[in-house]
């Protein structure tokens, strides 16, 4: 035989296996892989989910936590997994998008190479608050003063290289502005300061401020994501306020191991989406502050491409480093 018949043979074998896979897929548990410790909203939404995808696929679907390095442990986890729809991964943000870039010598995986995309689920923005006696009302306030005083006004996050950290700096770089950073160990020191008038402003998941801007603890200016927020539906966007294109959301996606069949990776993607069109699910999602992501199976691959191309522009315009 031919070696191009011999190869015809081998891709019309693999078409094969994968249809019959596919028409009994699945025919046991499935685990879908968290990169991040339990107890946090991703996790509470993951498990949602794989609630009730254990009841509409018929086998159980296991929630298994994997911490570590920003969510690139549990990531990396999976790539070693067969392509069999069988190990799934919570797909987020900042080891999908940003850590590839901030820490090249150490992610070891390639996101638009090594998974399928199944489907996205939801995307969570945050939002720029002051201290209430702060003289800053505005996001345009904000550029202003930093104009005034170059590399004085100060913003603090949870860590060099994280979303709070990097949502302020492509603001910045889009405004044109010079800001000061101040890493902590965590959002809730860096919140407890500012709402000891300590620092200029944050920028937090929506979540994590609500409580305090309805207590009056903390004055909302500016929300990161393209359109207002449902749950902050008087602040206006950063965009609206001048910084023309400015968007900036973190996501969560279900992703596969690269190589699993398209019609497995079409079902899932199918029971999730009903699932999170069920009310209560809808409802569950909605109080721990998701948005439900509207991105298809079909264009997640370039959805991914474009927030890899676009955190890489941030974190090398801005020098970000991770020690």
């Amino acid at each position: 035989m031919s070696p191009w018949k011999q190869c015809l043979l081998a891709s019309l074998i693999a078409i094969a296996t994968g249809a019959s896979n596919a028409q009994t897929f699945p025919s046991h548990t499935l685990k879908l892989i968290v990169p991040f410790p339990p107890g946090q909203g991703a996790d509470t939404l993951m498990r949602l989910l794989g609630e009730r995808l254990s009841t509409s696929l018929g086998q159980p679907v296991v929630i298994d936590n994997r911490p570590g390095a920003g969510g690139t442990i549990g990531t990396d986890y999976v790539t070693t997994q067969p392509a069999d729809g069988y190990t799934l991964l919570m797909g987020a943000s900042g080891p999908m998008a940003i850590s590839p870039s901030l820490q090249p010598a150490v992610v070891r995986y390639k996101p638009l190479k090594d998974f399928e995309p199944v489907t996205g689920v939801a995307s969570v923005a945050q939002v720029f608050a002051v201290n209430p006696a702060s003289d800053i009302k505005s996001v345009q306030d904000l550029i202003r003063q930093a104009r005034q005083k170059p590399g004085e006004v100060t913003f603090g996050s949870s860590g060099n290289g994280t979303t709070q950290h990097l949502f302020v700096e492509q603001f910045a770089a889009m405004a044109g502005v010079k800001l000061l950073h101040v890493p902590y160990k965590g959002s809730g020191p860096a919140i407890t300061d500012l709402m000891g008038n300590r620092l200029g402003f944050v920028s937090d998941t929506i979540p994590a401020l609500l409580p305090q801007i309805k207590a009056g603890k903390l004055r909302a200016i500016g929300v990161t994501s393209a359109t207002r927020s449902p749950f902050l539906p008087d602040v206006p966007t950063i965009a609206e306020q001048g910084v023309k294109g400015y968007s900036a959301e973190g996501w969560i996606t279900v992703l596969a191991p690269a190589g699993t069949p398209a019609a497995i990776a079409d079902r899932l993607d199918s029971e999730i989406r009903k699932a999170l069109a069920d009310p209560e699910i809808h409802r569950k999602v909605t109080e721990q502050g998701f948005v439900e992501m509207t991105v298809s199976r079909a264009a997640l691959r370039a959805f991914m491409a474009a927030e890899l191309a676009k955190w890489k522009k941030v974190i090398d315009d801005a020098g970000v480093k991770v020690e």
